[in-house]
């Protein structure tokens, strides 16, 4: 089997990322079964990051988590879930869509002070998982 451009892989594990751990941060109920098995890989994704000339990337399908859920994505990446008790009290955090971001962002001069940033501990496993 051929092996994926890079940044292929990097974005495609970006758009995992953000789409299962960003909503389960700030979601005050579980994730519906209908969610956890629906498709990681969307065409729609895929087409919105790519007709948007700033993204700097093409957006491809990787063959390697096409046919994955949402669940069982998040069973390869460990996420196990969070008794429902200890969410009560969290606060849901919104912002408003048309929030201009910043055109580049580095936490380790946003925090200079935080040791943890700049050190990345493990990419092997996770690297092992996507280039097996």
């Amino acid at each position: 089997m051929a092996s994926s451009p890079p940044h292929l892989l990097f974005a495609t594990i970006f758009l995992l990322f953000a789409a299962i751990f960003t909503q389960e941060a700030i979601a005050s109920k579980p994730v519906s079964n209908l969610k956890l098995n629906s498709k990681i890989l969307q065409d729609s994704i895929i087409k919105k990051v790519n007709e948007n000339p700033k993204a700097g990337w093409e957006a491809a399908r990787n063959p390697r988590f096409s046919n994955y859920t949402v669940g069982e994505f998040k069973y390869l990446l460990g996420v196990k879930p969070t008794p429902e008790k200890e969410l009560l009290g969290i606060p849901v955090v919104t912002h408003d869509k048309s929030l201009k971001l910043p055109d580049s962002f580095d936490a380790r001069t946003a925090w200079p002070k935080c040791s943890n940033i700049g050190r990345i501990l493990d990419q092997v496993t996770l690297l092992f998982y996507v280039s097996v």
